[in-house]
């Protein structure tokens, strides 16, 4: 018989008995060590990324205008507001022709360029500086798994009384694993989520936009808080990754925490008692497995015996074995009855004393 259909076909009602005159306690416990690591910073990164991204893509512009008075040998363009200074500046004339040919001695050149080294864009370019810091900072502390070490132990001891004997067990369990809390998100795992954050801010640093600023003065808190940054949605973003950053960049990434717990469950110590009936009742199946064979054995060398030492036939030899066990059975039998009727004798005896000491009595 296989453990499953041992456990299928056991006695209910020999379980209850036995647990019924059985008794136990159970002490069971459960250490937690846990690691938690804070990686809301990846969520508020992944989450800060699109808006970045519409910047660097697509910075604010600015025209510079400088203006310069240059020799009329120098001079390349000549705009309106050239004529308009000249005009304005008459110590600039060299002289006037009689057809009234204006000969300048120098020129106002206006250049006009376009730049990107404005407040908001110097933002931007030392906000993404910061985040590679701190993504750094918060990798090289620490992993960023968060996960329990559980530790449960079981005591069990329990005492199965009988008339003449008593059975007693001790049971000692402890079992240790390792729960991962799962960070993956639409799909990706808390490794992958990492990665593509490196990916990015690395593609940030790399971008035309931030190399342009490479020689811009930084920009350090207080943020200058322009119409710009207050009122455009992706700035609006990227003040909050800012201020998130400063918050966050003091604290620890990773916390110990250990918990130490009693359990108290009742289901737990009926398991208990139920395995303390199996081991009892695997141990009696065992002796008596082992009777069988003791048995066997037995009849195996009256046999062997028998046969070698004589020559009878198959049938003889069943016909004196069932005559032998009939008549000790018969004896068997006889010697239980007389038993029996010793035992009566001597309850009638105590019955017949009992009732001439009542009768005497009265």
């Amino acid at each position: 018989m296989n453990i499953v259909d041992y456990l299928n076909n056991l006695n209910k009602d020999k379980i209850t008995k036995f647990i019924e005159s059985t008794s136990s306690n159970i002490s069971v416990k459960r250490d937690i060590e846990k690691k938690v690591s804070d990686t809301s910073w990846i969520d508020m990164v992944e989450e800060s990324i699109p808006y970045l991204d519409n910047i660097i893509r697509n910075p604010r512009r600015f025209i510079v205008q400088e203006e310069n008075i240059v020799p009329i040998e120098k001079t390349k363009v000549v705009t309106e507001e050239s004529i308009r200074h000249l005009a304005q500046n008459t110590n600039l004339i060299q002289e006037v022709h009689e057809d009234g040919t204006v000969i300048p001695l120098k020129l106002l050149n206006v250049y006009r360029e376009e730049t990107i080294d404005l407040y908001e864009n110097r933002f931007i370019k030392s906000l993404v500086d910061n985040l590679y810091v701190f993504v750094q900072n918060k990798l090289n502390e620490s992993d960023q798994k968060s996960f329990a070490k559980i530790t449960n132990s079981v005591s069990y001891e329990g005492v199965h009384k009988l008339k003449k004997s008593q059975v007693k067990v001790t049971l000692n369990l402890e079992s240790n694993y390792n729960d991962e809390v799962d960070a993956s998100k639409d799909g990706h795992t808390l490794e992958e989520r990492i990665e593509y954050i490196r990916d990015v801010i690395g593609a940030f640093r790399n971008s035309t936009f931030i190399k342009s600023l490479k020689e811009s003065s930084p920009v350090r808190s207080p943020i200058r808080k322009t119409n710009v940054i207050l009122k455009e949605p992706n700035f609006i973003k990227a003040l909050e990754l800012w201020e998130y950053l400063e918050k966050n960049n003091i604290k620890p990434v990773t916390s110990i925490v250990k918990e130490n717990q009693e359990i108290k469950d009742p289901l737990i110590k009926e398991k208990y008692d139920l395995a303390f009936f199996i081991d009892d009742d695997a141990l009696k199946n065992a002796e008596k497995e082992e009777k069988v064979a003791y048995n066997e054995a037995i009849i195996s060398k009256l046999i062997n015996d028998f046969v070698f030492s004589g020559d009878i036939k198959e049938t003889e030899f069943k016909r004196l074995v069932n005559k032998e066990f009939k008549e000790a059975n018969r004896r068997k039998e006889k010697i239980h009855n007389d038993i029996r009727k010793c035992f009566q004798d001597f309850v009638n005896d105590f019955e017949k004393s009992a009732k001439k000491a009542n009768a005497i009595l009265k």
